[in-house]
């Protein structure tokens, strides 16, 4: 899950995302793929939900309805929400974050998959590869070079799919943090 933390989003992302107002994909099957509206809010909110419950994440689960409006409708968030639709109805939703960092090991920039959820009623038709496919596109008019995410060591199913995509899974690296009440604890405790 998404943690509660503060991102920076620079001039040249906000205008980037500005433009992607209108930007709107169609796939097969009547699926479209586009940035998320007010509208859509109460079914993302519920989806991630539901995503937080599946991960048995709920005791972490910190967004908030008004959270979520502020990240749909402030172009200068830097996680940006998009939503699918499959025969008028939102199907999906994926949040994704443009990181500007250069690191020792990485030339240029990443994009990040902070979520990604469907429906369970509608999965296997094609909208989660859509959605990557979407992100990714977004990604390389953004001249990054990769496409990030975290999944959960136990998702078998979705270790599969990302595989068949051309991912690999990271094994070199072990991910570290600490949460805020440990970092308040480390700070004031020399």
């Amino acid at each position: 899950m998404q943690e509660c933390s503060v991102y920076c989003c620079s001039l040249s992302s906000f205008l980037f995302h500005q433009q992607l107002m209108a930007l709107r994909i169609s796939m097969k099957n009547n699926i479209i793929i586009r940035k998320a509206k007010l509208i859509d809010s109460p079914i993302i909110f519920s989806m991630a939900y539901e995503l937080a419950k599946m991960q048995e994440l709920l005791p972490r689960f910190c967004l908030t309805e008004t959270g979520l409006n502020k990240m749909i409708t402030d172009p200068s968030e830097a996680t940006q929400t998009i939503v699918a639709e499959k025969d008028g109805e939102v199907a999906a939703f994926a949040m994704y974050t443009f990181l500007q960092n250069n690191r020792l090991y990485h030339d240029g920039y990443a994009m990040y998959i902070d979520e990604l959820y469907v429906l369970p009623k509608h999965r296997n038709h094609g909208i989660g590869k859509g959605m990557f496919q979407y992100i990714g596109k977004l990604a390389l008019e953004q001249n990054c070079n990769r496409l990030e995410w975290w999944v959960e060591q136990n998702n078998e199913g979705a270790f599969a799919f990302y595989e068949r995509m051309g991912a690999r899974a990271l094994t070199e690296f072990m991910t570290f943090r600490l949460q805020k009440p440990a970092l308040e604890t480390f700070v004031t405790h020399p």
